[in-house]
């Protein structure tokens, strides 16, 4: 144990200029080098909340693979792990436009749109198409779309009920959420049953983050990045496309029915749409297909922690501003569905 922590501590020292680590020039690090090391390690993982045994799994992860550095499996966590131990909360992104996302892993392919080529199973996406469809469309006569809505602190719009912020400055955004913060909506999945089976079986380590997305003539949603580049988007387009269209980066593009679309969302990215039926597309999020299935594991539990932590403090959070909050008071705010338009009346 003491030797695989001499390890680790060596690799940061290689790595980092920072005050903590930049005595470890040895071959071994010093004990006081080390406790510091390890104090600032403690201090990061507090942020994930960690269970005292998940903490020892981190450590253990931590000391046998990072502390390896033959293991490249992980080398896009060794090096967001030396980027934080250094005392920095980012990394430089690859690209200027992914600059307002607040945490990039680095040595992940950074394409604001994706070639869907490289994804080949996106076809069985688009092969199941009419299918998401209809279960689509068979929701305009049941509850369970939403207005989408964030904590007051996610954007600079308040919502005109108070209730959270909102994304857009003009139209309405309605959602109907299948997986959301690593959580199933059981009674909305129950609804589309061949979608959800998709979602799990066919698109690769999804990232529990999907729903139904429905722009209202005249939205627009402002520019924004997204939390992570450690994910993909995809979009699969389904009704209502006409005068739509979505910048990612520096290009934008418009839908086809029926054909994937892929990208990265921690670039800056808008939408708007300007047809005269309600645009809903199907959005799933799934992890960066660079990370490896380690690495995947690791920040997948990191990531579970702290949502489960949050969680718990939203339950005392008096004010009701938070993300689970916000969900609860927004569960039931469309009575019915009036808002959706189709055309003449009629869904085609």
């Amino acid at each position: 144990s003491t030797q695989r922590h001499g390890e680790f501590t060596n690799i940061m020292s290689d790595e980092t200029s920072n005050a903590v680590v930049a005595s470890a020039t040895n071959e071994d690090a010093d004990a006081d080098t080390e406790k510091k090391v390890w104090s600032r390690i403690d201090q990061i993982l507090e942020e994930y909340r960690l269970s005292p045994f998940l903490n020892a799994m981190v450590k253990k992860f931590l000391r046998e693979k990072i502390g390896d550095r033959a293991n490249l499996k992980v080398e896009r966590i060794r090096q967001w792990f030396i980027t934080r131990l250094s005392g920095k909360t980012h990394c430089t992104p690859s690209d200027p436009l992914q600059l307002g996302c607040p945490e990039i892993i680095p040595g992940l392919r950074a394409f604001a749109w994706w070639d869907t080529t490289l994804l080949p199973w996106v076809q069985e996406m688009e092969q199941n198409f009419q299918t998401i469809r209809d279960e689509l469309l068979a929701l305009k006569s049941q509850k369970g779309f939403r207005p989408y809505r964030g904590p007051s602190w996610a954007s600079k719009i308040p919502a005109p009920d108070s209730v959270g912020s909102l994304s857009h400055d003009a139209g309405d955004w309605n959602v109907f959420y299948l997986f959301l913060h690593d959580a199933k909506f059981e009674e909305n999945c129950e609804k589309c049953p061949v979608t959800v089976s998709l979602i799990e079986k066919v698109v690769p380590r999804h990232y529990h983050h999907a729903f139904f997305s429905a722009l209202n003539p005249g939205t627009h949603v402002v520019h924004h990045n997204g939390p992570t580049n450690k994910k993909l988007r995809l979009h699969l387009p389904l009704t209502g496309l006409e005068g739509s269209r979505l910048r990612v980066g520096a290009e934008t593009r418009t839908y086809e029915p029926g054909r994937v679309a892929v990208f990265d969302d921690s670039f800056d990215h808008e939408a708007w749409h300007d047809g005269d039926e309600t645009r809903i597309v199907l959005i799933v999020d799934l992890w960066h297909p660079d990370l490896s299935d380690e690495e995947v594991k690791f920040l997948s539990l990191l990531q579970k922690s702290k949502l489960r932590a949050e969680r718990l403090l939203s339950e005392q959070d008096e004010s009701g501003d938070n993300f689970y909050s916000i969900l609860e008071q927004t569960k039931d705010m469309l009575s019915d569905n009036d808002w959706w338009r189709v055309a003449n009346g009629q869904l085609q």
